[in-house]
């Protein structure tokens, strides 16, 4: 049982240390299961300091294209991936995905850091990545894994499209 238990134990040590070791400035990512490529989201600065007006440079990672780096369409950013500012303050910026309206997310400093914080049923955490499960090859989602760290742990909360 003890063998269990720090094997465990080590296998979650390993997580964690892989969901923290994004490139400076990654805040989360955004995957799907179409395919592997991905939306990164990285803190955008002026001066050193948060871009209040565009806290946020996302834009994809063509992992089915070698890691070429691509920006998002105008249709991709309005409709998909971009995000819309809720509220600034202080070097720090809340704002939603344009999908996800009811899900705030607060660009902060901790520690030095960077991070996005999510707070999904009473949970807050450091988001580190948005997963969708799409129906099939259409632009159907069935439903988004949000995956960050709270108290150390790494937690998933679901979130279903109706």
């Amino acid at each position: 049982m003890k063998r269990l238990i720090f094997i465990l134990s080590f296998f979650h040590f390993f997580i964690l240390a892989a969901l923290a070791a994004t490139p400076e400035g990654r805040l989360f990512q955004f995957e799907r299961s179409t395919n592997r490529n991905y939306i990164c989201y990285d803190v955008n600065l002026k001066d050193g300091k948060l871009n209040l007006k565009e806290p946020v440079n996302p834009y994809w990672i063509r992992a089915e294209e070698g890691g070429e780096k691509k920006e998002l369409s105008f249709l991709q950013f309005k409709f998909a991936f971009g995000y819309k500012v809720d509220s600034t303050k202080d070097n720090e910026a809340t704002i939603h995905l344009s999908p996800y309206k009811n899900l705030p997310i607060r660009i902060c400093k901790r520690n030095g850091k960077w991070i996005a914080l999510v707070k999904m049923e009473g949970t807050e955490m450091q988001l580190t990545k948005m997963f969708a499960q799409m129906k099939g090859e259409s632009l159907t989602c069935l439903y988004v894994d949000v995956t960050g760290i709270a108290n150390g742990k790494v937690v998933t909360k679901r979130i279903n499209n109706k």
